[in-house]
C-alpha cells in the first residue's frame, strides 16, 4: 500500500518541521542582542546635517515654489538602530546569568519589598486603664508568702545608695491600685516600693518672720514593698494613623517575647483592647523585679557581692509599637492587613527610678483660726513617700504605605535601568574575550554605510529605483570637467519640449481665430466660455505694509480681459494706476486661450504647474490658459519698483458688455 508508506513519510516530515521550527525559536529567544555601535573610518568626513538648497540658483529664472515641491526629501532618510545577534555560549550565558538576577531583585523589590509604596512612620495612639480584679482578690492573702516579705533578717535587700541612704529589711504593705500608681498621657506609674519618714518642722513665731530659724526633725524612716504589683492589669487600645488618611485599630496584635514566641491578639472591628499584666509585660522584656538589677550603683560590703534588686531600683520599660500593612511574608507580597508589632525594651538605670515624692501633711497650724495674726504658719507634720518602681512609655514606629503611582514608576525605571547595566557590561566583557563580537558591535568601516545610503536613496519617493540622488548629477563636457548640473539640463529639455507643443498645439483652426481676433475689435465670449481675468497677487510684504498703515487686508486687483485684442499699459487695459507702467504687452483671447506678445523687453510669463517664470522678449508671443500666471513692471525707473504676478481666471467678475467708450479705446490700442 504505497499511499500508506507516502502517509508515513508526510507525518514524519511534518513532525520533523515542528521540532526545527520550535529548536528556531528557542535559539532565536535565549541569542544575546544588542545595538550596533557606528565609529567613523579615519579619514572619512564626519556625518553632518544637510542643508536645504534650491534647485534653481539661476537668477534670471526666479522661482516661488515652496521648498518642499522643490526638494521632495529635503532631510536625510532617518538612521535605524541595527540588532546584533552572537551565539556565543559565554555571552549568552552571562546575560542570562545578569538578567536573572536583576529580574529576581526587581521582583523582590517591587513585589516583595513593596518599593510600589510609599511609606511614612505612623502615629500609634495607646488607650491605658486599669483592671484590678485580680490584684484585688489578693487583698486578703498573707503577705508571708511572697519571697520579698519575709520579715526581719531579709537578705534580699541589703543596700547603701550612692547618697549614703541605706535600705535594709523593708515591709510588705498592700495598697489599693490608684495609691501606687499613676497614669500619664502616653505612659504609666506603677511603684513596687516606697520609703516612707515623718518630718517635723518647728519654726518661732506665727507669722513666718523667723522662718529660717525654722528646724526639721525626721522620724519613723520605714521601707515596704507593695504586694502584689505583677497582679494588676493594664487593658490597652491601640490606633493607628498616617497623613494619608489612616485611623483605624490594627487588624492583629503581636507581642513578641524574649524567646522569640508571640502572642497575637485581633481586636476586631470593635477595637476589643488587649489585656496584658505587669507581669507579662515585666516578662515580655525578660525582666524579673526579684532579681539584681546589673547597672545598679550602689556601696557597703554587700553590694560588692551583691547588686539590689529590680524591685528596689525600679525599672524602665519602653515598649514599642511597630505598626506596617505589609506582609514580610514573599508568598503572600499583596497582604495589606494592619498589623501592630509589640516589643518591649529595658532601659538601664544606675540610680533608683521613680516618681514624684509624694507629701502628706498630718498636722500644725493649717486650719483658718481667726485667732492668728497670719494665715502663714510653718509648724507643720508631713508624710513624704519617696516612690520606685515600673515606668511604662510607648513608642510609635514602623511604616505604613499606599500605592502610588509615582514610585511604581521609578521602581519600573529603576529595574529597566539595571537592564541596562547589565547589557552593557555583558558587551564590555564581550569585546574583550570575543574578536568577532568586537567587529559585529564596534562598525568602523565605510563600506556598510555607503551600502546603506544606496539603499536609502533606492526606496526616495522622489527618485524611486535611483541609487543616488539626482541633483548631485552633473553633465560632462569632452573635456570632463562638470558642467550643468541634472536639474537645469532637464529644465531646458522639458522648456524646449512645452514650446514645441505649444507651437503644435495651434492648429491652424485656431491660428486663425488669433489672426482674426487681432485684426478685428471687441466681440463677445462664445457661449460656454466664462470671462476670463487677471487676478492680482498680493505678496506678504505687502500685504504686512497695508496692515500696518491701513489696518486692513488689501483687496486684490481685478483685470477684465475682453474677448479680442487689448493692450496692456498705464491708462489701457483697464489699468488706470499709474504704478504701472508704459506699454509693455497685448493680450488676445479666444474662448479660454490668451496670447501674450511682448511690446518691449521686460513682461513674463509662468505656466501652471511648472514653478518658473519666463522672459518675454520683445516681439515674442507665448499661447496662455487658465490658471497660468503674467508678470509685469510696475513703477519702472523709481524706487520700490517690483513686478506685479496676476492669475488668469474664470472668477473674480461678473461678465460685462462692453460700452461705446471702452470699445473705441480698445480699437484706438488704449
Amino acid at each position: 500500500m504505497p499511499f500508506l508508506g507516502f502517509r508515513e513519510g508526510r507525518e514524519t516530515r511534518g513532525t520533523m518541521g515542528l521540532w526545527a521550527g520550535v529548536k528556531f525559536l528557542v535559539k532565536e529567544t535565549i541569542t544575546y542582542k544588542t545595538v550596533k555601535v557606528r565609529r567613523p573610518r579615519p579619514g572619512l568626513p564626519a556625518k553632518t546635517e544637510c542643508s536645504f538648497a534650491p534647485l534653481t540658483t539661476n537668477p534670471e529664472r526666479p522661482s516661488n515654489r515652496s521648498p518642499d515641491a522643490r526638494h521632495p526629501y529635503r532631510f536625510p532618510p532617518p538612521v535605524i538602530s541595527q540588532l546584533v545577534k552572537t551565539y556565543d555560549k559565554t555571552l549568552i550565558l552571562l546575560h542570562l546569568f545578569f538578567m536573572s538576577l536583576i529580574t529576581t531583585y526587581a521582583f523582590y523589590s517591587i513585589v516583595v519589598s513593596h518599593s510600589y509604596m510609599k511609606f511614612e512612620t505612623p502615629t500609634t495612639s495607646v488607650t491605658q486603664s486599669l483592671y484590678r480584679d485580680d490584684f484585688d482578690d489578693l487583698a486578703g492573702d498573707a503577705t508571708s508568702t511572697l519571697p520579698y516579705c519575709v520579715g526581719t533578717g531579709n537578705d534580699l535587700v541589703d543596700y547603701v545608695s550612692v547618697a549614703n541612704d541605706t535600705y535594709k529589711d523593708p515591709q510588705c504593705v498592700r495598697l489599693d491600685a490608684w495609691e501606687f500608681t499613676q497614669k500619664d498621657a502616653n505612659a504609666m506609674w506603677v511603684n513596687t516600693h516606697f520609703r516612707q519618714r515623718t518630718v517635723t518642722r518647728t519654726c518661732p513665731g506665727k507669722d513666718g518672720t523667723e522662718f529660717k530659724a525654722c528646724t526639721e526633725t525626721v522620724s519613723n524612716v520605714r521601707d515596704a514593698f507593695i504586694a502584689g504589683p505583677e497582679q494588676l492589669a493594664l487593658d490597652l487600645s491601640f490606633t493607628v494613623t498616617a497623613t494619608f488618611g489612616l485611623a483605624q485599630p490594627p487588624a492583629e496584635l503581636i507581642i513578641r517575647k524574649p524567646d522569640g514566641s508571640t502572642v497575637t491578639h485581633s481586636p476586631g472591628p470593635k477595637n476589643d483592647a488587649a489585656r496584658l499584666t505587669i507581669g507579662d509585660i515585666l516578662s515580655s522584656a525578660g525582666i524579673d523585679l526579684d532579681a539584681q538589677s546589673p547597672t545598679a550603683a550602689g556601696k557597703s560590703s554587700v553590694f560588692a557581692s551583691k547588686r539590689a534588686p529590680h524591685r528596689l531600683m525600679g525599672v524602665h520599660l519602653r515598649v514599642k509599637l511597630e505598626s506596617t500593612n505589609t506582609n514580610p511574608d514573599p508568598w503572600r507580597p499583596f497582604d495589606t492587613t494592619l498589623r501592630t508589632f509589640v516589643s518591649v525594651e529595658f532601659v538601664p538605670t544606675k540610680e533608683m527610678f521613680g516618681p514624684a515624692t509624694h507629701v502628706y501633711y498630718v498636722g500644725g497650724h493649717l486650719d483658718f483660726d481667726d485667732n492668728l495674726p497670719s494665715l502663714q504658719s510653718h509648724d507643720q507634720v508631713r508624710v513624704e513617700r519617696h516612690w520606685s518602681g515600673v515606668y511604662i512609655e510607648y513608642e510609635s514606629g514602623g511604616e505604613v504605605g499606599k500605592v502610588d503611582l509615582i514610585t511604581t514608576m521609578m521602581a519600573i525605571t529603576n529595574a529597566f535601568v539595571l537592564i541596562g547595566m547589565a547589557t552593557a557590561i555583558v558587551d564590555n566583557i564581550g569585546q574583550l574575550i570575543s574578536a568577532r563580537f568586537y567587529d559585529d558591535k564596534y562598525e568602523d568601516d565605510g563600506e556598510r554605510e555607503i551600502l546603506e545610503n544606496i539603499a536609502s536613496q533606492l526606496e526616495e519617493p522622489g527618485h524611486l529605483g535611483v541609487p543616488f540622488d539626482p541633483k548631485n548629477l552633473r553633465l560632462m563636457s569632452d573635456d570632463d570637467v562638470p558642467g550643468m548640473n541634472y536639474e537645469d539640463a532637464m529644465y531646458n529639455i522639458m522648456n524646449q519640449i512645452r514650446e514645441i507643443e505649444d507651437r503644435l498645439s495651434m492648429i491652424p483652426e485656431e491660428e486663425g481665430e488669433f489672426v482674426e481676433a487681432e485684426g478685428g475689435g471687441p466681440s463677445r465670449q462664445p457661449d460656454g466660455y466664462p470671462p476670463l481675468y487677471l487676478v492680482e497677487e498680493i505678496s506678504a510684504e505687502k500685504r504686512m505694509k497695508a496692515l500696518e498703515e491701513e489696518e486692513e487686508e488689501p483687496e486684490p486687483a481685478e483685470i477684465l480681459l475682453y474677448p479680442g485684442v487689448q493692450m496692456m499699459g498705464r491708462g489701457c487695459g483697464n489699468v488706470l494706476s499709474k504704478a504701472v507702467s508704459r506699454q509693455q504687452f497685448t493680450l488676445t483671447v479666444v474662448k479660454d486661450k490668451v496670447r501674450m506678445k511682448a511690446l518691449r523687453d521686460g513682461p513674463g510669463y509662468m505656466k501652471d504647474g511648472v514653478g518658473r517664470f519666463e522672459p518675454l522678449k520683445m516681439g515674442k508671443a507665448v499661447v496662455l490658459t487658465v490658471g497660468d500666471k503674467v508678470v509685469f513692471r510696475m513703477r519702472e525707473g523709481k524706487q520700490g519698483g517690483h513686478l506685479g504676478v496676476h492669475t488668469i481666471l474664470e472668477e473674480g467678475g461678473e461678465d460685462k458688455e462692453i460700452g461705446w467708450l471702452e470699445s473705441i479705446r480698445i480699437q484706438l490700442g488704449c
